[in-house]
């Protein structure tokens, strides 16, 4: 039985200024049992997503047809956005050639450079991003921990200098001051060894491992850190398909009763009037088998045998109607684009990305995008930080590596990279023959993954073009290396009519 009640996953805060020794015990007896609240829900909406989706009915006539169907739409939704919002692991870029710090561009590009190579291959952040992306689009919140590397022999790890590990966001959970600032106080993880509970407390001077009402262990913490990240979804702490669950039900609920009368009639009673069956030696009547003719006479009395199916009619168009129309109504309210939606002859990129619902996703992730940048941000602080640690004969101190710090870093999300990229290619071409910075030019432009990569690769070609023709004043026809969205205009026989001149031009 659904017994969520739709306000998403509480956000934990103490009255407390600061945790130490003395108050940690009472206050995380306190945010573990509003944890345990949100826990339960997250394990319904893990449960849900799974396919444990139960019909918000029961079948009273002829029960013993009773066909049980799961459209799971929720997996539907949360795998698009898994692939769509979080398919493509972060790239770390510099913000710009200038800092406030006075660090060596040449520096900081390398170390940059340096920090994505490690993330992407030493720390395999790809496949711990989609753990994350499994947790937060389920149940609306994640957590990611970071801790300095301590095993500097396992190859599998070779090249990074930190750990990031995905919590189960079940086990894991964070605590905030109640005050005007939500500053975060403790972050908590913990396991069940032998029916107890051991809970892990991070603050950010000290560590303390707790079961029951004692401390087990005191440690410091020599992040200075607290090393649990804490990731939202939205404001409101919401699964991607937690609000549409009653849509759901009732989309299950029609499948199910089309499977079901589908059945019904396969499977259908037969009525029979003025029929008397043979009996045999010990008096029960001897019904036809499947396959068997029966045979009925008209009686003496001047009755009328008749044997007929007893069903009703059934239209099964506005059945159909109604399911596929939940189905769109689903997508609609959980962003996702009707990918397989029928367009119509002509429709150009922009129509098509407009009508199957690609630009209201577009919008719907940018929002997101704004606050997984925020945890982003603190997670980057913290691999930053735990890398600083690293033994001196394994990261050098001139390594630029160690050079690099979290303000002079802009994180770069790539989505769809390659949507519309004649228009993509033209904004890049613009930009830089006109004296657009290189690296700013790519940001825009969108069209790679690792723009600083790309950027260090193509500096040297990049300033020597823009060494012959910046100052140059204008935009001309000649700037454009393709057509893109904007001829569509041009050449509407509906605008003016066709443009010849730019028609035969770029032919």
């Amino acid at each position: 039985m659904n017994c969520l009640n739709y306000i998403g996953r509480l956000k934990i805060f103490t009255d407390v200024k600061e945790i130490n020794r003395d108050n940690v015990v009472s206050v995380l007896k306190k945010a573990y049992s509003i944890h345990r609240q949100n826990a339960w829900d997250m394990q319904y909406l893990i449960d849900y997503e799974a396919g444990i989706q139960p019909l918000p009915y029961t079948k009273d006539v002829r029960p013993e047809i009773d066909i049980k169907t799961c459209d799971n739409m929720a997996n539907y939704v949360t795998e698009f956005w898994k692939g769509y919002f979080w398919g493509t692991p972060p790239i770390y870029t510099q913000r710009g050639n200038k800092s406030h710090d006075g660090t060596d561009e040449a520096v900081d590009s390398s170390g940059i450079s340096a920090l994505n190579e490690m993330m992407l291959n030493g720390l395999s952040i790809g496949r711990e991003r989609q753990t994350l992306a499994d947790f937060v689009e389920k149940t609306g919140i994640g957590h990611v921990i970071v801790i300095p590397k301590k095993d500097w022999e396992n190859d599998l790890t070779k090249g990074a200098y930190a750990e990031v590990y995905t919590l189960d966001s079940r086990y894991a959970f964070c605590v905030y001051s109640s005050d005007a600032t939500h500053k975060k106080l403790m972050g908590v993880t913990y396991t069940k060894i032998s029916g107890k509970v051991r809970f892990t407390v991070f603050t950010r001077t000290m560590r303390y491992d707790i079961q029951g009402n004692e401390i087990v262990e005191e440690i410091p913490n020599l992040l200075g850190m607290i090393p649990i990240v804490e990731y939202e979804r939205s404001v409101d702490r919401t699964g991607r398909f937690e609000r549409q669950i009653s849509l759901m039900d009732n989309l299950n609920s029609m499948i199910s009763n089309f499977a079901n009368d589908v059945a019904q009639k396969t499977q259908e009673l037969w009525w029979g009037n003025d029929i008397k069956f043979p009996e045999d030696e010990n008096g029960k009547p001897i019904k036809p088998k499947s396959g068997q003719w029966l045979l009925t006479f008209t009686g003496g009395e001047g009755n009328n045998p008749k044997i007929q199916p007893l069903s009703s009619s059934f239209d099964s168009s506005p059945t159909l109607d109604a399911i596929s129309n939940t189905r769109n109504e689903i997508l609609q309210k959980c962003y996702v684009p009707m990918q397989y939606s029928s367009q119509g002859g002509g429709s150009t990129g922009i129509a098509s990305s407009l009508s199957s619902g690609w630009d209201a996703a577009s919008i719907a992730a940018d929002g997101q995008e704004q606050l997984i940048r925020g945890s982003d941000r603190e997670l980057l602080a913290l691999i930053i930080k735990a890398i600083s640690l690293s033994p001196k004969k394994e990261l050098p101190d001139d390594d630029p590596l160690r050079q690099i710090v979290s303000p002079d870093i802009d994180i770069k999300y790539t989505r769809r990279q390659n949507w519309d990229l004649a228009t993509k290619a033209n904004a890049f071409a613009t930009l830089v023959s006109h004296g657009v910075n290189g690296r700013h030019a790519l940001k825009v432009a969108n069209m790679f993954e690792d723009v600083e990569q790309v950027y260090i690769d193509s500096k040297e070609g990049i300033d020597e073009y823009q060494k012959k023709t910046y100052g140059d004043t204008g935009t001309s026809e000649g700037d454009r290396i393709m057509q893109d969205s904007s001829d569509q205009s041009a050449n509407s026989p509906s605008v003016d009519g066709p443009s010849t001149n730019t028609a035969q031009r770029m032919t």
